[in-house]
């Protein structure tokens, strides 16, 4: 599972810099921010797999995190290009918040059980 997260999460990566190429419409700040998002998510879900968690946390959150990664992109795809001031960039780093915090608490309860 762990090789095809990466693979998906690679192709999901080149596809976006390809549409970054070839669409006038899609800032590369865009292009770029989108980038991140889909690197971070690739790595979170594989953090998942990685880590010794029970298997329904582990598949409760892959669809959760590719849920939230479709939410992130959205968003990616409409901010504003610049840094400052920047709900839509606030938004996404609340989400990767998130996303961080479940899987702390996911691995902390799932090694509780085991116990």
């Amino acid at each position: 599972m762990k090789k095809i997260i990466l693979i998906i999460g690679s192709l999901t990566f080149l596809f976006n810099v390809l549409l970054g190429l070839l669409l006038s419409g899609y800032p590369s700040f865009n292009m770029w921010v989108n980038c991140g998002i889909i690197a971070l998510n690739t790595i979170l879900t594989y953090s998942l797999y990685r880590l010794d968690m029970r298997d329904a946390f582990r598949i409760t959150f892959s669809f959760l995190f590719a849920s939230i990664a479709i939410v992130e992109l959205v968003i990616g795809c409409l901010m504003p290009e610049r840094l400052q001031d920047n709900g839509c960039l606030i938004a996404m780093v609340v989400l990767l918040f998130i996303e961080i915090s479940l899987i702390a608490i996911a691995n902390i309860m799932s090694n509780k059980i085991k116990k």
